[in-house]
């Protein structure tokens, strides 16, 4: 299998398991908001905001620098230095993932009762500082087998380690449920920590017997002192810009809730409005951007490849294709949620509330999807501190944001938020991936007609199912087709675009073709 057909199945794969992952996540959190509540369901989030920062600690950047240094290496041809490059990476992936597990273990207490305000939260935070060595460990397994091209190994894993929780937590939940809203975050925190042991145990598994690490070397490796300066030269500045932005972060979730409390309502009350938009909403919205995040990460090794070899027609042509199609994607999912909005509120989560805040946050998904793929493609360039100093600085603006718009707004407050937030985020990452790789775009070609497009088609699509009186998944199946139709018809993506992603699948001349196309691209 050529290297683009083997890029082409593993995106495929991915989208697939990334789909279905996400399919899980939004059917196990209706099923746990409809079984413990918006309030409990809110709680637990809020518990995810401390241990979201434990967790940026104890990976400290992994799964990227494994990516990096190991593609790296052999890119060049030297499978030696790749797997003294892995060895190190484990190193640094158990003595970080170590070290936030004890400091998570010491200061559950205080963080819960003084940060959170809640001291339901002790317990839970506890037994969450167990998984964080096992995770940190997967992650650095996971980039490795990113590297080398074999993401069903990482589909397998993640997988097994979704359908554990949903089984644990289902159980669990089943047998805490009456004892109140701490046991029911106890009964998640459990049921995902025998998830993540399970996933661990069978990424080691499948490192341990890892064909590769047996293969020759075809030029000599980099002196180990050199691998751990490039390791931490990769991982230390990157963590430490996840540091401060997770920190960040965590103080701005903790202070939504106390922002909303501020604005009228009771704790209860915000803690359900909190749940219902962050554990409920978000999830539902990204479900679809797995379609591209996908494709979108396998790109970081194949991007650093090309860079290695200077490939800077290939570089631009890869990343206009990429950018156009996640807009014309993501226009067609935002006009779908827009619409369909009510619909989708009631159907997943019985909710009326989470459907007002699907049909506000959805007019920004084409920004959110185009800012992930981006993001994706400028840490393949090399591009991951400007990434990271972009988020840091959008954070700081948003936390600012949270003390002025929450209080006078509430949860639409925070609506407001996420949409300036994403616009200034996608716009830095714009200007930069315009500048690194010459990519020219085009609004009119790539958004406004995508915009007719989804237009017509769920306008005709509400005549049919009106007519037929169709469900929703009909409905949504239905508005689907006639907008690639659309799309198709009004030459959005044009005949050279579907050439170029045939020819992934074609003959060695049509790919051949491809690269001279690459070439003479603008």
């Amino acid at each position: 299998m050529t290297r683009l057909k083997k890029y082409l199945a593993n995106g495929a794969l991915m989208t697939a398991v990334t789909l279905a992952l996400r399919g899980l996540s939004v059917a196990f959190n209706s099923y746990i908001s409809r079984k413990i509540g918006a309030e409990a369901l809110g709680l637990y989030t809020l518990l995810g905001s401390v241990y979201s920062f434990a967790l940026t600690f104890a990976l400290s950047g992994i799964n990227l620098t494994t990516t990096r240094l190991v593609s790296d290496a052999l890119g060049k041809g030297s499978d030696k230095e790749s797997r003294t490059a892995m060895r190190k990476c484990i190193c640094y992936a158990l003595f970080f993932g170590t070290a936030s597990s004890l400091a998570l273990l010491a200061f559950a207490e205080p963080l819960g009762i003084y940060a959170l305000k809640d001291s339901r939260t002790v317990l839970p935070l506890r037994l969450c500082s167990a998984t964080l060595p096992l995770i940190s460990l997967t992650a650095c397994i996971s980039g490795y087998f990113t590297a080398v091209r074999k993401v069903s190994r990482n589909a397998v894993s993640q997988i097994t380690e979704q359908l554990a929780r949903l089984f644990f937590c289902v159980l669990l939940l089943d047998f805490f449920f009456s004892d109140g809203m701490e046991a029911s975050c106890i009964a998640l925190v459990l049921g995902g920590a025998l998830a993540e042991m399970l996933s661990f145990s069978i990424s080691l598994l499948f490192f341990v017997f890892d064909k590769r690490k047996g293969a020759k070397d075809d030029v000599p490796p980099l002196p180990e002192r050199k691998i751990t300066k490039k390791m931490l030269s990769i991982a230390l500045p990157l963590a430490f810009s996840t540091y401060f932005r997770s920190a960040l972060l965590s103080i701005e979730h903790i202070l939504i809730p106390i922002g909303i409390e501020k604005s009228g309502a009771d704790r209860a009350h915000s803690l359900a409005a909190y749940g219902t938009l962050q554990a409920m909403v978000m999830p539902l919205v990204l479900f679809p951007s797995a379609i591209i995040q996908s494709f979108a990460g396998l790109l970081v090794p194949e991007l650093a490849e090309l860079k290695i070899q200077r490939n800077k027609a290939e570089i631009r042509y890869v990343a206009s294709r990429v950018c156009h199609l996640a807009l014309v994607f993501a226009t067609g999912v935002a006009g779908i949620m827009i619409f369909f909005s009510d619909e989708l509120g009631r159907a997943v989560y019985a909710s009326e509330d989470a459907g007002k805040y699907i049909r506000l946050v959805a007019h920004i998904v084409p920004i959110m999807y185009l800012d992930t793929t981006v993001d994706s493609m400028l840490k393949g360039l090399g591009e991951q501190l400007y990434t990271m100093n972009v988020n840091i600085i959008d954070t700081l603006c948003s936390l600012v944001m949270v003390w002025i718009l929450i209080p006078q707004m509430g949860i639409y407050g925070y609506i407001t938020l996420i949409m300036i937030s994403e616009v200034f985020n996608a716009s830095l990452s714009i200007i930069k991936i315009i500048r690194v790789t010459g990519v020219k775009f085009m609004p009119l070609k790539w958004f406004l007609r995508p915009v007719a497009c989804i237009l017509i088609a769920t306008f005709c699509s509400e005549l049919v199912a009106t007519v037929l009186s169709l469900p929703l998944v009909p409905k949504i199946c239905l508005c689907t087709i006639l907008y690639f139709l659309a799309v198709r018809a009004v030459r959005a993506i044009n005949k050279e675009e579907y050439l170029w992603i045939l020819s992934f699948f074609g003959s060695e001349a049509k790919r051949k073709k491809r690269g001279a196309i690459s070439t003479q691209s603008p």
